[in-house]
């Protein structure tokens, strides 16, 4: 039996940002955001993207929507290269392909109703095909709210209910694939909860697949399928969730998980790594971690190590040489 292809498919994605300075605003540099990245997204499933602030998780997921755009690689969506479409085809395969911002506040008019927020889209690419005020209150049910939200406005509701309104916004095309963009970070825990499981719930309801960017690996884990931790622009480590989250091999992947709050784990047990992340406008030859790696050999100094399968997994580290 043939294994279906992915439905998102990264081939060595770069998304470069130049540095100008002077008069003559002349390139002084390039912000290297992503630097180099494969992944790929099965349908139906969730792939958990994690790393430090500032490691370019974000411009990933913008990129991949057209939001940012890179300076090399490949994205394939459902098999076509997103790259190579014109602004028509990209607009048809936008209908497949949704994003979730991590401010709900921001990522909504302000100006406009919940009606008109949610209508938008279908009435953009003529998918109505019933009232516009029925259509949004099936949108609203699907996300737990009621129907006399209609003709409020986005700054009558809470975070998290703002947050179901984005995703009602994005469940609005039918999308294959939600680029959500750390979507409970900013809401309290226990909104948090009822945000995940909503998501989890229109994931079997609707086949839905997610690209999940968050810090919060104890959320990750929850939600996950595969996980891919990202330092300084590149994927160091990418798995089944609970493999990675058990043994990470990584170290890396291992001081984040040493990070994380776990009730009745000694204090002296805590990782903490010495100094900040390099910048990604000069980072470091070889390996970007082997300025503050515990385990930094020579060669991690000079040469970037190749990405190798360990223990069914892939992992970019010198430490671990590929299964034989």
């Amino acid at each position: 039996m043939t294994t279906p292809p992915p439905l998102l498919e990264i081939n060595g994605l770069r998304t470069w940002f130049p540095v100008r300075r002077g008069i003559i605003s002349r390139t002084v540099g390039q912000v290297k955001a992503v630097d180099d990245v494969s992944l790929c997204v099965a349908e139906g499933e969730t792939l958990g993207l994690v790393g430090e602030s500032g490691c370019g998780k974000t411009t990933l997921g913008r990129t991949i929507v057209g939001l940012e755009q890179p300076r090399a690689g490949r994205i394939l969506f459902q098999g076509r290269n997103l790259g190579r479409m014109s602004r028509r085809d990209r607009k048809a395969v936008s209908l497949h392909l949704q994003f979730i911002f991590q401010d709900p506040y921001a990522s909504l008019n302000p100006r406009m109703t919940i009606l008109d927020i949610l209508t938008e889209g279908l009435g953009e690419h003529r998918l109505l095909r019933k009232a516009r005020e029925e259509e949004a209150v099936r949108l609203l049910a699907e996300v737990g709210l009621p129907s006399d939200a209609l003709y409020r406005y986005p700054f009558e509701f809470s975070g998290g209910q703002r947050q179901r309104i984005s995703l009602a916004r994005a469940l609005s095309l039918r999308p294959s694939l939600v680029i959500c963009d750390e979507p409970v970070s900013s809401l309290d825990v226990s909104v948090q909860a009822q945000v995940i499981n909503l998501l989890m719930e229109l994931r079997e309801k609707h086949g839905l697949a997610y690209l999940f960017i968050s810090h919060d690996l104890s959320v990750v884990r929850h939600l996950s399928d595969r996980i891919a931790v990202m330092y300084l622009g590149r994927i160091v480590e990418e798995g089944g969730a609970e493999a990675i989250m058990e043994n990470p091999l990584h170290p890396y992947t291992q001081a984040l998980l040493a990070a994380v709050l776990v009730p009745g784990r000694p204090r002296g047990q805590k990782l903490v790594l010495p100094g900040e992340p390099p910048s990604p406008l000069n980072p470091p030859p070889g390996c970007p971690f082997h300025t503050r790696c515990p385990k930094v050999m020579e060669i991690c100094r000079k040469e970037y190590p190749a990405a190798r399968t360990a223990e069914e997994r892939r992992v970019n580290c010198h430490l671990h040489p590929a299964d034989e």
